[in-house]
């Protein structure tokens, strides 16, 4: 990869309104490189400087405080572990280098693990994380993570379809959900920028649970702007108060296998 290929990223000024990034967005956005064009031990180098980077900036100073907030409310437990979902192309894509940069200050931060999963990971990609003593899974389960032993999990999913959110928290629904904190685009933002026939489709969960979710935004001001655009901390406080009907209608969710957006195991497989 050309040294200089990262001054070739335009910094994107702040508007109010704009769409959250999918996947095929962020691999659009820096894709050029080949896999043999990459160079490990530089592409270790910049994400270490990014991490010094962004802890210093007003994001990273909102995302700590958003998360300060979101568990306060629920007691402040211990984050035990963090799983992330959907980090793209880490050795080929500038935005997926600063949200790992991001992911490695908050596990700094808590004193947790981290552990990943993409199934669009390279071998380089895998290389990479393996540097930074990040555990690779193994198996794509589409988000369904389900929490045991009452621990309290960080799922950090920058930008991750609305599929896999929704089938995380169907992994958890129940009294579990108060032990799941979500960093990803805003639940509200996604219901509002839907339409009813899609969110039905996709995000059905995500709907039902919309009432009872904690979301503090995270200010986004950074110089590349699509690294947090739209992202929010979302905790769910009080699990034990909602009506025990809610939990009954838990049905496991499907999808189109045509749907771009969501990469299903089946696929996955081939």
């Amino acid at each position: 990869m050309n040294e200089n290929s990262d001054s070739e990223f335009k910094t994107v000024s702040y508007k109010r309104k704009r769409r959250s990034p999918n996947k095929k967005d962020i691999l659009k956005l820096n894709n050029s490189s080949t896999e043999s064009d990459i160079d490990l031990e530089q592409t270790v180098r910049r994400i270490s400087i990014a991490k010094a980077e962004i802890i210093t900036t007003d994001l990273y100073a909102s995302v700590k405080a958003s998360l300060k907030e979101g568990l306060e409310s629920l007691g402040n437990p211990r984050i035990s572990e963090i799983i992330c979902l959907g980090l793209g192309r880490i050795g080929e894509c500038l935005i997926a280098r600063f949200q790992l940069a991001v992911l490695l200050n908050l596990s700094d931060q808590f004193g947790s693990k981290i552990s990943v999963y993409d199934p669009i990971f390279s071998g380089t990609d895998k290389e990479i994380l393996r540097s930074f003593e990040i555990e690779i899974l193994n198996e794509n389960l589409e988000g369904k993570y389900s929490i045991n032993n009452n621990k309290t999990v960080l799922f950090y999913m920058p930008h991750c379809s609305k599929q896999l959110t929704n089938n995380l928290i169907w992994a958890n629904w129940g009294l579990n959900l108060g032990h799941c904190v979500i960093v990803a685009n805003s639940f509200n933002k996604i219901i509002e920028s839907s339409s009813t026939r899609h969110v039905a489709e996709c995000a059905n969960y995500i709907t039902k649970i919309l009432p009872y979710v904690f979301e503090v935004a995270i200010i986004n001001t950074f110089k590349y702007y699509e690294v947090f655009s739209d992202i929010a901390v979302h905790v769910f406080p009080k699990m034990n108060l909602v009506c025990p009907d809610v939990w009954k209608d838990n049905q496991e969710p499907g999808y189109k296998q045509n749907d771009i957006e969501f990469i299903i195991n089946a696929v996955n497989s081939l």
